[in-house]
């Protein structure tokens, strides 16, 4: 799991703004395309975790929509769990995108 960009919002879903999330998909965007371009990740792993950062941005419209945070919370733990899912498909992924915004 992408600890640094997925923790601090599971961790205060409840309360979190959407900016506050955006800024995390902002880290998440740059620390992908960086290692993409120095070849440290693959293009179906980018590609890949472009998914998450896309479920990451449904969360930030989700809660400018004004949507119930219990429900928020089931569609954050999916997102964690996709999350997961990414990082059995591309051991290391993780660590590397930890490393770049760490």
């Amino acid at each position: 799991m992408m600890q640094s960009v997925l923790t601090p919002i599971s961790n205060s879903i409840l309360s979190i703004e959407s900016s506050a999330v955006r800024e995390l998909i902002d880290s998440l965007a740059n620390a992908l395309d960086s290692l993409r371009s120095d070849g440290t990740i693959s293009n179906d792993a980018y590609l890949d975790a472009g998914a998450i950062q896309g479920g990451m941005m449904m969360i930030a419209n989700l809660i400018d929509a004004g949507i119930d945070r219990n429900e928020l919370s089931q569609h954050m733990s999916a997102l964690v769990s996709r999350s997961n899912h990414v990082e059995e498909a591309h051991p290391g992924l993780s660590s590397a995108v930890e490393s770049v915004i760490s």
